[in-house]
């Protein structure tokens, strides 16, 4: 009777396991991340409205058909630089662009409820998503030293 059984399984367990070899071997694909990229330095300053640099939070740099993210905390005087785990700067690309508060801060305590909104922002919420942003940039391979990026009101 157990050999019955067996006989019966072995076609299913050899389905299985030719199965689990293939999803195995896809595993290791061209698609997985890279371990190492040629990354070119990028530099830049975001600035308000009124010209005077936006002095916290974070620059995203988004290249959204490779799902890949670069970004750089802003200095007092707005700008700022790209690094990443692959080393200054970014590929080359044409990238979309949001802003992030900085979250990391203590929230204005004049604010209701002392918690950060997007009502707190010292610019409009359209630039915390690159998809609606309007701000884009393109690294070459080569230094870039990126015009300032402007929030407008």
């Amino acid at each position: 009777m157990i050999s019955k059984i067996q006989n019966a399984l072995r076609p299913l367990l050899l389905a299985f396991g030719f199965g689990l070899a293939g999803f195995l071997a896809g595993c290791g694909s061209s698609d997985s991340a890279p371990t190492s990229m040629t990354t070119y330095p990028v530099k830049g300053k975001v600035l308000l409205a009124d010209g005077k640099p936006l002095a916290s939070g974070v620059v995203v740099f988004a290249l959204p058909e490779k799902g890949m993210e670069f970004e750089a905390p802003l200095e007092s005087d707005g700008s700022f630089a790209l690094k990443s785990s692959y080393g200054e700067g970014a590929p080359e690309g044409s990238y979309k662009i949001r802003i992030q508060a900085d979250l990391s801060k203590p929230a204005d305590p004049k604010a209701r409820g002392g918690r950060r909104s997007g009502a707190n922002l010292a610019y409009p919420a359209k630039y915390g998503d690159e998809t609606t942003s309007g701000l884009t940039a393109v690294v070459k391979p080569s230094a870039n030293d990126l015009e300032p990026f402007t929030l407008a009101k």
